[in-house]
């Protein structure tokens, strides 16, 4: 995280700047197919941008200030078995028994990687059991945004609905840091500005743009599955960049997880 800033301020300002990117490609989707957002179609993209930035990106950040950011990761990526239960309740996408046996699987990874961690009481983090509850939460939160939105971009378009989305959402949660004291302000510094403009422009604004276009193609369940990819990569970098470890007990965790997860994927095929 950047020096000078905070996690409130950080996540305000990626989903700003994410949402003005998108912003003239959404005005011209808007324009070539005639689709005009009426005060309850804003309310509810505004909805959609509360629920992702205002809570689970915050939570997401919380949960890195407090905790290490390999372990956030980790739990994070239980995305997917998170987004099957909210798919299989809320738009009804099927759920098969090998779905189920997944998700269990994938839990007692989470409990092993959490059991596993042997700094959990130590003292080189802000707070480290608050940071994995904030990660766990962030990681539900997300997974019922993933669901809600596939619906939203059917009836509104890509671009459209991150775009209201991102910016109510930011605009939000900067109210929010003003009403409650948080500063928005940070050190222009080079390093401060690229961390921001990587961010908003490639992490929130060209990556949620890729995510729910996949997401048209393919059932919100399977498109969530490519965040396996993530204990590992994040893990490995937090160790080179970081200097995080991850214990044995945990790397059993990891294999755990990503093998429920690609185990949905194969059974997916056959």
């Amino acid at each position: 995280m950047g020096e000078g800033i905070s996690p409130f301020a950080i996540t305000a300002w990626r989903f700003l700047i994410g949402g003005l990117v998108i912003l003239p490609f959404a005005i011209k989707q808007g324009t070539e197919h005639r689709i005009k957002l009426s005060l309850s179609s804003i309310l509810t993209l505004g909805a959609l941008g509360i629920l992702n930035v205002v809570i689970s990106m915050l939570l997401l950040q919380l949960a890195i200030y407090n905790g290490k950011a390999s372990l956030t990761a980790v739990i994070v990526s239980m995305n997917p078995l998170f987004v099957s239960i909210f798919a299989y309740s809320i738009i009804k996408e099927n759920l098969s028994r090998h779905q189920i046996y997944s998700i269990l699987m994938g839990v007692t990874g989470l409990l092993v990687i959490i059991l596993g961690e042997s700094e959990l009481r130590g003292q080189g983090f802000n707070n480290l059991p608050l940071g994995i509850v904030y990660a766990i939460l962030a990681g539900i939160t997300f997974a019922l945004y993933t669901v809600l939105t596939k619906r939203a971009v059917f009836q509104f378009g890509n671009r459209i609905t991150n775009c209201t989305s991102f910016l109510i959402g930011g605009l939000s949660l900067s109210l929010l840091n003003l009403l409650i004291g948080k500063n928005m302000a940070f050190e222009p510094n080079m390093r401060n500005i690229l961390l921001i403009l990587y961010l908003g422009v490639v992490i929130t604004g060209i990556a949620y743009l890729f995510y729910f276009e996949a997401m048209k193609e393919l059932s919100a369940a399977r498109a969530s599955i490519y965040f396996f990819l993530k204990p590992g990569l994040a893990s490995i970098m937090a160790f080179l960049f970081l200097k995080e470890h991850l214990s044995i007990i945990q790397v059993t965790g990891i294999v755990l997880i990503m093998f429920a997860l690609s185990r949905r994927i194969w059974m997916k095929h056959i």
